[in-house]
């Protein structure tokens, strides 16, 4: 063979050499670098109600053989207890750490430094954990939670921007039996947990402190609730929420929940208790608050406990398609709404499609209840307890079924079966706690008529021939401060096929002592109110024809008959009741063309007085027609 030949193998065998041994040494090294030693192994330590165990701090080899500071590490086998919470994981990566490792080891201590100081100085790209227990003692009983594949993305200074776990489960057990609740994924963003971490562990005597935003927003799918103790299970598709507000209170968070848990486990109360108890909820309820929060899809079981086999009943069970909140802001109300109710079980069911509440505010009764400071509600005087009535707002039902058995003691039919298109109550503007702006609406409530009912409306009504009762309402009245005047702007009634009732005024010289706490004063600025106006509308719809046809069939005559008769007796009539007026001949003219020719009749009261008609020119008049003398009638038919 030739000597270059041997010469050029001779170089090709000994780079594939050279070039084996480095892909070697790259494996190897590649391996080395997935090694973790331990650089801290069984770290236990304890102050007060905070105890930590740590099995062992690892770092990459690379890091540990050049003594690097590493920006990624784990911990094994943690267990940390803080107050009534104990917190145990397996395993928890950092990656991306941005401090000394000896600040996220310091996160793990029980220095005396409050925990909400220690998270504010870790910062890491990245968090994450395969499992975590957390396990919470509240009273008698412990509520254990289990998250799965939990990620922490971007936290800076404890503050974490983005946080997702894949599923968690929560055990409650107590002496009234076990509640399960399961989440599928849940995420969470802009978590501040410093000032989650400080509800919990701080007490704030004055319970002012200001609001903190805890959560940006959230996402929580597939909740599933089973309580054993009760039967009931529920399940919620998504719910979402967004601006979680929060302050300390006067026992903290952690103090707060677990008295109330206590309260709430016990039959009888002494009471110191009561007190503590009525002074915690009202901490309780204005230390949080919800820009925004609404539950998709839910679906809700009970079923009876065991019982003897004759009293056992069928499940009941509902499904509400949307429950959601919004916060009030300075361009908006607060409102509450529920969508789609649908409940029931073999023997009846109930059908709603949208419960709202909107405008309500519960401040006036948080701010009265803190200021008692614990006296007994029994001792206040009307001044008090007008201080703790809340403002209502706007509340509306609309879209009402409701199919039931009849429960009540006075059994006149089987069951209770109606419909309802839309009831609304506007209660607002309060002055000293009463309400100076009212509105109650009822839209066609719909009540089907038992052809065997003994009521005897029921059977005037069904031999008029209505097989249903179709009725609606309406009351709307406000004070305007400005003129001292209540504007009655309706107060009608409504009746399907029927007709049409309504009026509308003018009540002046009331003053904001109507509404004083004092009865006396209130009672004399009633007695002060005039009326300056009043218009009456009437208005048939079938009912005076199907009255006068159901008469007419009784006397054996004719409706038309009839009405002739009706008709030219009203003037009669009417003067015989309310004397030989020019008012009371207007009034009686008017009716009688009104019989005649049904369509709509208008009535108009004005006071001869200019300062109007009082309260005590109704009171002191022993007549009719003395009241009648003391107005001005005009009348249309039309």
């Amino acid at each position: 063979m030739p000597a270059w030949i041997r010469s050029a193998l001779g170089d090709h065998m000994g780079l594939r050499y050279r070039a084996g041994v480095c892909a070697l040494a790259l494996m190897a090294g590649s391996a080395a670098l997935q090694l973790e030693p331990a650089v801290v192994r069984n770290l236990v330590s304890g102050h007060g109600d905070q105890h930590v165990s740590i099995g062992a701090i690892r770092v990459p080899l690379w890091n540990a053989a050049f003594a690097q500071s590493a920006d990624s590490f784990s911990v094994d086998n943690v267990r940390f207890t803080w107050g009534d919470f104990t917190y145990e994981a397996k395993r928890i990566d950092f990656s991306g750490v941005t401090v000394s490792r000896s600040e996220i080891e310091s996160l793990f201590s029980s220095a005396s430094e409050p925990l909400a100081d220690r998270l504010m100085r870790i910062s890491a790209r990245q968090v994450t954990s395969p499992e975590l227990k957390v396990t919470h003692k509240l009273g008698k009983e412990t509520q254990t939670i289990f998250y799965r594949n939990v990620s922490l993305t971007d936290v800076v200074q404890g503050q974490i921007a983005k946080s997702i776990i894949g599923a968690m489960a929560i055990e409650q057990t107590g002496t009234k039996g076990n509640v399960l609740f399961s989440y599928g994924r849940t995420t969470i963003s802009d978590l501040n947990t410093p000032a989650f971490v400080k509800l919990y562990e701080t007490k704030d005597d004055s319970a002012s402190a200001p609001m903190t935003r805890i959560y940006g927003a959230f996402t929580m799918e597939n909740m599933d609730v089973v309580d054993s103790g009760e039967n009931v299970s529920v399940q919620i598709a998504r719910l979402d929420g967004r601006d979680v507000m929060a302050r300390p209170t006067k026992d903290s968070w952690g103090g707060a929940i677990a008295f109330l848990t206590e309260m709430g486990g016990k039959d009888n109360l002494s009471p110191d208790e009561e007190n503590r108890l009525k002074t915690s909820i009202v901490d309780v309820l204005g230390a949080f608050d919800i820009g925004f929060m609404e539950a998709a899809d839910i679906r809700i079981k009970a079923t009876p406990k065991k019982a003897a086999a004759k009293d056992q009943k069928s499940p009941v069970t509902g499904r509400i398609n949307r429950i959601a909140y919004t916060g009030s802001t300075a361009n908006q109300p607060a409102d509450i709404r529920l969508e789609g109710l649908e409940i029931g079980n073999q023997e009846g069911r109930m059908k709603v499609g949208t419960i709202s509440l909107t405008g309500f505010s519960l401040k006036p009764t948080l701010n009265g209840l803190k200021a008692l400071q614990g006296r007994p509600i029994e001792e206040l005087d009307q001044e008090a307890l007008r201080a703790l009535v809340p403002t209502l707002g706007t509340l509306r039902l609309s879209g009402i079924d409701m199919d039931l058995p009849n429960s009540s003691s006075e059994k006149k039919t089987e069951r209770v079966n109606f419909t309802l298109k839309d009831f609304e109550v506007t209660a607002d503007k309060p002055m000293n706690g009463l309400p100076t702006n009212i509105r109650i609406e009822q839209r066609n409530l719909v009540i089907a008529l038992p052809s065997n009912s003994t009521d005897d409306l029921v059977k005037q009504l069904t031999a008029l021939g209505y097989k249903s009762l179709d009725s609606s309402f309406l009351v709307a009245a406000t004070w305007n401060e400005a003129a001292n005047e209540i504007a009655l702007k309706e107060v009608s009634v409504q009746g399907q096929d029927m007709g049409t009732l309504s009026l509308t005024g003018t009540i002046g010289n009331v003053t904001q002592d109507l509404f004083s706490p004092d009865e006396a004063t209130a009672a004399a600025a009633l007695i002060g109110a005039k009326a300056k106006s009043a218009n009456v509308v009437l208005e048939d719809k079938g009912l005076l024809g199907r009255y006068l046809a159901q008469a007419a069939k009784d006397q054996k005559t004719t409706p038309e008959a009839l009405r002739t008769i009706y008709a030219s007796a009203a003037p009669f009539v009417v003067s015989s009741m309310l004397g030989n007026s020019e008012q009371a001949a207007t009034l009686g003219q008017a009716i009688g063309r009104f019989i005649g020719k049904p369509g709509k009749l208008t009535l108009n009261a004005q006071p001869k007085n200019p300062s109007g008609f009082g309260v005590m020119d109704a009171m002191m008049a022993s007549d009719p027609k003395e009241v009648l003398a003391k107005l001005n009638i005009s009348a249309k038919v039309e």
